[in-house]
């Protein structure tokens, strides 16, 4: 006896889009059957479009810094614990270091060279919410104020001696508000003689041994007596650059910092009007000789339903999984957003993919896109659906 599990489609708007491998499955008592179309089988007509859309950093556990080939990254950094209780003019700033520490992320040359420059910030920004296209390089200073150079193989913390009259302006600023050279904080920019991007710890840690921390020493001048204070509570973002997305023929592009990400369409003409779907799948499949992924990292890429042309979506998150073992086959279930399509519920604006923790590094996945020659690897959507009686 076949056995019909009863769902009533009004009910479909309010659902829970946050998909298990299971996914959703839509069957009424008024089906008999399924059918099955298959882009690769059937000539469902897919295409592909990558795409920058800068996001914020201010989350992750790393800051990235350097060059490599045409990808660019700098640090904001902006120091929050100055003590405002302390009177500069009555103490000398003796000395003033940056402290940093190496996490082994990179991209994408381990063994390559970072050199970086630091400068004031000469405009207030909010750097947990800032992202590349609304920072005005122009706000950056032109006095260098600290520089670095050197390979980073090690986890050992290293130092940037900043400029003692900077610091001693931050405690004016702290003790003053009104005073006139105020504390946006630094950015730590890629000089020329970079040849890759390395990681370093973020303020996203419980451990203090890690974090970034400016180290000042300083002379009470009537006492003659030396004292040190850590700053070590920071706001930061890391802002990554391409000047154009890369492409690789037959094939999309997403990377997380930037971040690229791609916007896919489906011809679903073939589809009957107001079936009902039973499942809808996409799989891509990735090309690991173009791509360049860490290790331990999250590889899941997620998916969004767009609502319009200007990129929104439904909030809705489809998350991706591996099928069946195979490491370079990523499905992802789109049984809901097939259903509003279908039913007329949602124009078909197509759905954004990306990473899906895009903030953490600049990991860059490649997969085959739908012109590719071995048409066995170009994204396959698979729709079975069922059709009312």
């Amino acid at each position: 006896m076949l056995i019909l599990a009863v769902l009533s489609f009004p009910f479909l708007n309010g659902c829970q889009n946050n998909l298990t491998d299971q996914g959703i499955e839509f069957i009424s008592s008024d089906t008999l059957g399924t059918l099955l179309l298959d882009s690769q089988i059937d000539s469902l007509n897919i295409t592909s479009n990558s795409f920058v859309k800068y996001i914020n950093t201010a989350s992750s556990k790393s800051m990235f810094i350097g060059k490599y080939g045409n990808y660019e990254s700098k640090v904001l950094l902006k120091f929050t614990s100055v003590p405002s209780n302390y009177s500069p003019d009555s103490s000398t700033i003796l000395s003033a270091k940056l402290n940093l520490r190496y996490n082994k992320t990179f991209y994408e040359d381990s063994t390559g060279f970072i050199s970086f420059n630091v400068y004031k910030i000469l405009n207030s920004y909010d750097l947990k919410t800032v992202t590349y296209d609304k920072f005005n390089a122009s706000h950056i200073g032109t006095d260098v104020i600290g520089t670095f150079s050197g390979a980073l193989t090690d986890t050992n913390r290293f130092s940037v001696t900043l400029d003692n009259q900077t610091i001693k302006d931050w405690f004016k600023y702290a003790y003053d508000t009104n005073y006139t050279n105020k504390n946006y904080g630094i950015a730590l920019v890629a000089n020329s003689s970079s040849t890759t991007i390395k990681g370093l710890y973020s303020a996203n840690h419980s451990d203090s041994l890690l974090v970034p921390v400016v180290t000042v020493v300083f002379m009470n001048n009537p006492s003659g007596r030396i004292d040190t204070i850590n700053l070590n509570y920071t706001d930061f973002t890391t802002l990554s650059y391409i000047p154009t997305v890369s492409t690789i023929p037959g094939r999309m592009v997403i990377q997380n910092g930037v971040a690229i990400k791609d916007i896919m369409h489906f011809d679903i003409s073939k589809l009957p009007g107001k079936v009902v779907i039973n499942q809808a799948t996409l799989e891509l499949k990735i090309d690991y000789a173009n791509s360049f992924i860490s290790k331990g990292v999250d590889k899941r890429y997620a998916a969004f339903m767009l609502t319009s042309d200007s990129l929104t979506n439904d909030g809705s998150t489809y998350y991706s999984y591996v099928k069946d073992g195979d490491t370079s086959a990523y499905t992802v279930y789109l049984t809901y957003a097939l259903q509003k399509w279908n039913y007329g519920l949602s124009t078909n604006f197509g759905i954004q993919i990306q990473n899906s923790a895009e903030y953490l590094n600049l990991d860059r996945y490649v997969f085959y896109g739908p012109d590719y020659s071995d048409v066995s690897k170009r994204p396959r959507l698979r729709i079975r659906y069922s059709i009312r009686r």
